[in-house]
């Protein structure tokens, strides 16, 4: 699968890759490692962000991390998702994707000029809303996902999908866009 113009795929740590309780979860979201793998394998820029600082499980220090600090702005500001693209040696921020279950970090993509994907289902909701999310009646999960995609629609995000398992073909949609000359 070409990714010929995408020159990264940027994520937001927690909510995406981790669980929205990271601090006390160190564990990868299980849709998490096969996506970080097949992206290695198509020899995809990756590389990572996190709001607050956190320690990375091991399998992903291999990646280019920056944590936010007191020299940046918070999200939204552009400077996290910037810092990581320009440690990824990216020649134009337009030509990368940012990846983040929160408003706030899409709005931080945005700002700094990138495609933006919202997880809604692993960073949207809040950990109570995902406690016992399979025991929940398909109408509540349903209206629980309305919510936190239009929270992300309503953030400017380019796409929406549930978690980053589904998050190929939205590469896929970019790159052809950006070979027909679209921007962010």
């Amino acid at each position: 699968m070409p990714h010929a113009r995408i020159e990264a795929v940027i994520f937001d740590v927690v909510g995406t890759l981790l669980p929205c309780d990271a601090c006390t979860a160190g564990s990868l979201l299980s849709v998490a490692a096969p996506l970080l793998q097949q992206l290695t394998t198509e020899q995809q820029h990756v590389g990572l962000l996190s709001q607050t600082p956190i320690q990375l499980p091991s399998a992903l220090n291999t990646f280019a991390h920056r944590a936010a600090n007191d020299t940046q702005r918070p999200a939204p500001a552009p400077d996290l998702p910037a810092l990581v693209a320009i440690a990824l040696e990216s020649h134009r921020l337009s030509d990368c994707v940012l990846v983040s279950g929160t408003a706030t970090g899409v709005q931080a993509g945005l700002n700094a000029g990138m495609w933006t994907v919202g997880t809604a289902l692993s960073g949207s909701l809040d950990r109570q809303a995902m406690t016992g999310w399979q025991q929940l009646p398909s109408a509540e999960q349903d209206q629980l996902r309305m919510q936190a995609t239009m929270a992300l629609l309503n953030a400017g995000a380019h796409y929406v999908i549930d978690a980053v398992d589904e998050l190929m073909p939205c590469l896929v949609d970019i790159s052809q866009r950006l070979k027909k000359g679209e921007r962010a």
